[in-house]
């Protein structure tokens, strides 16, 4: 396997003053006279080319300092690293963009840094105001951008270079919802052409669909590196842990009119009834309609989860997952049904949480609605637990003993 990244025992310590005039006390008098603080500590790390790392962790926790290490734009205090080939990255707001200059000129200063040169200047610079979309703003000074003008001319930058290594750091969580979808085709496109991503987000979900691999950060250090799945499970189990949440319904507002926005989200029993109450074993249907915006060519889906009331995720699917469309309804709404024809769950409080997404790719979730429609499950048996399991006790009379391997063979 070609390397991208390589890093061995790398670290980085901050200089902590308690007062401005200690650090120059501390540089006539040669004496120390602040503390440490360990961002990250003792950190190996392999990411072959082609590879998409996701990088996940409370805040705090290390993230932002690896990707500053990664990119260059701070030294380590501790250990090595190297990156093979070019890299770009989006690391904070308007980060390397000088708010004087015009939005033009910072592309053309951008493409230059980049190893660009003459006609190559131009047709980066043609490529980036193309993709932003800024119109006239891009020949105004970058300092009277609002915060979604600098972050399309930010991420524009960083994927017209095509650089070997893309470095991305909640680059998916602003901007409006057009640009979030233009982002993430240009993100899928980097992995289909083989491109390192190393990706840094709170967005789980976007995490798992985008990464191969993960690593956990705790602390400055690894807590779990490996197989997405496992490693953002055991994060979340984690979080789960750490902070319980509160009961009651909770809904989450986005800050612009969602493009697809949920309408109606409801839990009904064998019957077709609304129901606030379900028996371990019946079955249970969740229906969801949503609306979509009238100029939007977005493709409704939907993903839907159990949450037990303590936040465990007991199940989640999406109509994107399954390869299943929602319906057209006649008064221009989409709808889904949800039919689970026996429910497994054990007695407990649970709730719904239901995501509007584009179906062709899932990737982004429009509208969120969080505890959409708390129920309660009855169980009649002395069974405990979370679900209940298909099984036999072996040995019982009249019902045949599995053979044993050996016997079998």
């Amino acid at each position: 396997m070609i390397e991208a990244i390589a890093a061995q025992g790398l670290g980085k310590a901050y200089r902590i003053y308690v007062r401005p005039f200690d650090r120059v006390w501390e540089w006539v008098r040669r004496r120390p006279r602040h503390g440490e603080f360990w961002a990250l500590r003792e950190m190996d790390l392999s990411v072959g080319a082609g590879e998409a790392l996701g990088v996940i962790g409370a805040n705090g926790a290390g993230k932002s300092t690896l990707l500053a290490l990664l990119t260059g734009t701070t030294q380590p205090t501790t250990g090595w690293v190297t990156v093979r080939g070019s890299v770009a990255a989006i690391l904070e707001l308007g980060a390397g963009m000088h708010p004087e200059f015009t939005g033009r000129v910072n592309a053309r200063m951008h493409a230059s840094v980049f190893g660009a040169a003459g006609a190559d200047v131009d047709a980066r610079v043609r490529d980036a105001i193309d993709f932003s979309e800024l119109g006239d703003f891009i020949d105004r000074p970058v300092r009277t951008y609002s915060s979604g003008m600098y972050v399309r001319l930010a991420f524009a930058l960083a994927v017209t270079v095509d650089p070997d290594v893309l470095v991305i750091d909640e680059a998916l969580a602003v901007g409006d919802q057009h640009f979030q979808t233009k982002c993430v085709a240009r993100i899928l496109d980097y992995r289909a052409r083989g491109k390192t991503i190393v990706f840094c987000s709170h967005n789980m979900y976007q995490v798992k669909k985008l990464c191969d691999r993960a690593i956990w950060l705790r602390d400055g250090r690894v807590a779990a590196s490996g197989d997405v799945d496992a490693v953002v499970d055991a994060y979340l189990d984690h979080s789960r842990v750490r902070d319980r949440e509160q009961d009651g319904r909770a809904r989450h507002v986005p800050d612009m009119v969602p493009v697809v926005r949920v309408r109606r989200v409801v839990v009904e029993d064998r019957l077709g009834q609304p129901v606030g109450s379900v028996g371990t074993g019946d079955p249970l249907t969740i229906r969801v309609s949503v609306e979509r915006a009238p100029d939007s060519i977005v493709v409704p889906g939907v993903g839907i989860a159990i949450v037990r009331s303590d936040g465990l995720v007991c199940y989640c699917v999406s109509t994107e997952m399954d390869g299943v469309e929602m319906q057209p309804q006649p008064d221009g709404s989409f709808a889904a049904a949800l039919h689970v024809p026996a429910l497994p769950l054990l007695g407990g409080s649970y709730y719904v949480n239901v995501a509007t997404t584009d179906n062709r790719e899932a990737l982004l979730a429009y509208d969120v609605w969080e505890r959409a429609h708390p129920f309660q499950v009855r169980n009649p048996s002395d069974e405990f637990g979370l679900v209940r399991m298909d099984h036999r006790w072996l040995g019982d009379p009249g019902t045949p003993d599995i053979p044993a391997a050996s016997e079998s063979t």
